[in-house]
């Protein structure tokens, strides 16, 4: 439904804001270890109904980073039960050029505060398109 196109419009005004892809994945499961590192662990509810889980999850929802080794340049996948959260948001887009200035710094948390909402991992969770147009982002000058 409409929570998907969300999500990518999420992206691509973090893109126009910041010069840089969102989620640079080479491959299905490197996007979803990207998305965690900045979201959190999925659910283990949404896991299990996902279409695809067997590709990218065991039984116990663990989930199975498929990566190179660098010194035998193998594939290898890495049991990972969690996946830490490292990525910071906010300082991401405060790091862009044009953040500089304290307007531009109350716009910029309005700005993060949309993005998390909009890439909330359960789509349930997700605003409305109608709340979205009423967040302080859209609506302040």
């Amino acid at each position: 439904d409409f929570a998907i196109d969300l999500w990518s419009v999420g992206c691509s005004i973090y893109e126009l804001y910041t010069g840089k892809i969102m989620f640079p994945g080479q491959s299905n499961n490197h996007m979803l270890k990207l998305s965690m590192e900045l979201k959190g662990k999925i659910p283990n509810k949404l896991i299990r109904r996902g279409q695809f889980k067997d590709n990218h999850f065991d039984q116990n929802c663990n989930f199975l980073y498929q990566d190179t080794d660098k010194i035998t340049q193998r594939q290898k996948v890495i049991v990972m039960p969690a996946v830490n959260k490292c990525r910071n948001l906010h300082q991401e887009l405060m790091a862009a050029d044009h953040a500089s200035s304290e307007n531009n710094s109350a716009k910029v948390s309005h700005l993060t505060d949309f993005l998390d909402k909009i890439h909330m991992l359960d789509p349930l969770k997700r605003p409305s398109v109608n709340e979205c147009l009423a967040h302080p982002f859209i609506t302040e000058k």
